[in-house]
């Protein structure tokens, strides 16, 4: 009976540890909701007032604390103000990501006509690479695309552009983008020096028939006067001189045929006109 009680002691005190514990995380999550709410008024208020960098911050704080659907495109929407649509892209997707989003018709016609405001807002660069396989760095950030084509959205303003790959010569380049423009460029890298081969000559004399380059060349033992001037005198010899002045003229005519400057065209398309400024939504 004594375990009996010890048993029922225990449990009891166990609940009242998990009631105790319950009631401090919703006081927390009270607190937390409260603190989230003054930070979200703030951001409006900013907002009103046309301060979007302070709107900004707000916002965000309010989100750290409490996330909702509601700050989410508010952030969005200062980001929007701010020259931002790139960002606010990206925080719009996670508005739409929300469950009372998804179940909300409104919420998602509201997020579709934010977006529609904001990818017009982007500026839109189409580059052309050259190796295909070429990686490409917008401001020092690698960019996600693949191919010898590519699209690159970028927020308005100046940005740089380098284009890398092994055993090429890097290519970089400084673009200004408006709000709304579009943009089209064109990067063929050059081999670098180290990766060109040194050249190669071909040396015919007498006795030997040596290949010669910056290493030096191998070259056979001379044979005695006599064994020359028989193997001269032979038609195999002039046979071959003849394979070897040959094979030399074609490879010079095949590289002259070949080399051609090839220039890609280069240059940009019209600029777009200003969006017009989204009304506060809230």
């Amino acid at each position: 009976m004594v375990k009996s009680f010890r048993m029922a002691a225990l449990l009891c005190l166990g609940a009242s540890v998990i009631l105790s514990n319950a009631s401090g995380v919703v006081a927390q999550s009270s607190e937390s909701e409260a603190l989230a709410r003054d930070s979200f008024e703030e951001g409006l208020a900013f907002a009103q007032a046309d301060r979007w960098p302070e709107a900004l911050s707000a916002f965000r704080r309010s989100a750290a604390l409490v996330a909702r659907p509601s700050t989410s495109y508010n952030i969005a929407n200062a980001l929007y103000r701010l020259d931002r649509p790139v960002e606010a892209l990206s925080e719009l997707d996670e508005y739409d990501r929300m469950p009372e989003v998804e179940e909300d018709e409104r919420a998602r016609r509201r997020g579709d006509e934010l977006r529609a405001l904001l990818m017009g807002a982007v500026g839109k660069v189409q580059v052309t690479v050259t190796p295909a396989v070429a990686r490409v760095f917008v401001d020092g950030l690698p960019s996600a695309s693949e191919g010898r084509e590519r699209l690159i959205i970028v927020n308005p303003g100046t940005h740089s552009i380098l284009v890398t790959h092994e055993g090429y010569e890097p290519h970089r380049r400084e673009i200004r983008v408006a709000r709304g423009s579009e943009h089209a460029y064109s990067f063929e890298l050059k081999p670098s020096a180290s990766a060109v081969p040194p050249a190669t000559t071909l040396t015919v004399t007498e006795s030997t028939i040596a290949i010669s380059g910056d290493s030096d060349g191998i070259a056979a033992p001379a044979k005695p006067v006599d064994d020359r001037t028989r193997f001269v005198k032979r038609p195999g010899f002039w046979v071959m001189i003849g394979v070897i002045a040959a094979a030399g003229i074609g490879a010079g005519v095949a590289v002259a045929l070949s080399r051609k400057d090839e220039a890609p065209a280069c240059g940009t398309t019209g600029d777009c006109a200003t969006t017009q400024g989204l009304t506060v939504a809230f």
